[in-house]
């Protein structure tokens, strides 16, 4: 399990390297799993002062991206308001497509 979870650790890690690079851009198919792969394999197989290590899954890259993208507002261009305004009728009633 711990192997596996280095792998995709690894993996999202590379991923995100390589997305710094202009032009590039890869998207991770198991986002957090690697981290949390990580995480479990210390709790369950490592004895009990070192379970704080645990916590080294929390340095997947994942983690403090969802975080970002919870805080951070999105672009002003996708207000769910525009997608309302497109097919409503005009003052006299009358849809805009049949003009």
């Amino acid at each position: 399990m711990g192997g596996i979870g280095l792998l995709f650790y690894g993996a999202n890690w590379a991923i995100f390297i390589n997305n710094r690079i202009p032009g590039r851009k890869w998207v991770s198919m198991v986002p957090p799993l690697g981290g949390l792969l990580i995480s479990l394999a210390f709790l369950l197989f490592i004895p009990a002062p070192w379970k704080w290590l645990a916590l080294l899954g929390l340095t997947d890259p994942v983690f403090p991206l969802i975080l970002y993208s919870l805080i951070v507002p999105h672009p002003a261009g996708n207000k769910p308001d525009d997608a309302d305004n497109k097919d409503k009728d005009d003052e006299n009633g009358e849809n805009r497509e049949d003009k």
